[in-house]
Order: structure tokens, then sequence, then C-alpha cells
């Protein structure tokens, strides 16, 4: 199916939790079928310097400003998802990482060769 694209972008200093709210609207050509889709970043500190990681959850809703009221809703829902599977993510790395085996250098591989006094 091909859709039809608009942006939008409201922007609420006052709201300290998200002051700005990204929805995209996806709209079949047709017309019968709209979609939104909400875009948030979620910041995350690592040894390289501070990232971003862009999270994006699609909002049920009829109109734009339904969009833009379920926004942060779903927004803390899809942060808190993204969240546990980052942390799941960087355990199992964290895990392999602790189980690997590190060769020893300098030990001879053929046992032959050792001399025993």
């Amino acid at each position: 199916m091909i859709y039809k694209h608009e942006e939008y972008i409201e922007e609420n200093a006052a709201d300290s939790k998200f002051p700005i709210k990204q929805i995209e609207q996806l709209t079949s050509l047709d017309g019968k079928v709209k979609k939104f889709i909400g875009r948030v970043s979620l910041a995350l500190q690592t040894p390289m310097g501070m990232t971003t990681i862009p999270v994006t959850f699609e909002i049920e809703a009829a109109t734009i400003q339904e969009a833009f009221a379920k926004f942060s809703e779903r927004a803390e829902a899809e942060i808190e998802s993204a969240k546990r599977d980052l942390h799941a993510e960087l355990q199992e790395l964290r895990r392999q990482n602790a189980s690997r085996i590190i060769p020893a250098t300098g030990i001879p591989t053929d046992i032959n060769k050792i001399k025993l006094p």
C-alpha cells in the first residue's frame, strides 16, 4: 500500500517530560487508512560520549489532535520497553564478554616439546 506522509511537531516548553512531540501521519492514497507514528529520542551516556536512540511507536487515534493527546502515555510505555530491551541486551553482552576464553600467551602449544629436568 502507498501512503502519503505528513509530519507534525508540537513544542511546549511547559511540558518537562516531552517538550517536543513529533508525529507522522501516514494516509493511504485512497484516504481509508490513517496511521499515526510518534517519535522521541532516548538519550544515552556511553563511554564514547552522549548518544541518542530513536524510539518510534504507533498511536491509535482518529485525528492528529487525538494522537497528540495520547502521545505522552504511549511514549512513556515505549521508552520503558526500550530501556528494558537495551538493559537486557547489555546484560547479555556483559555475560558473553565475561565468559570469553582468553588464550595464554607464551605457552607452547605442542606438549611434546616441553623438556623436563
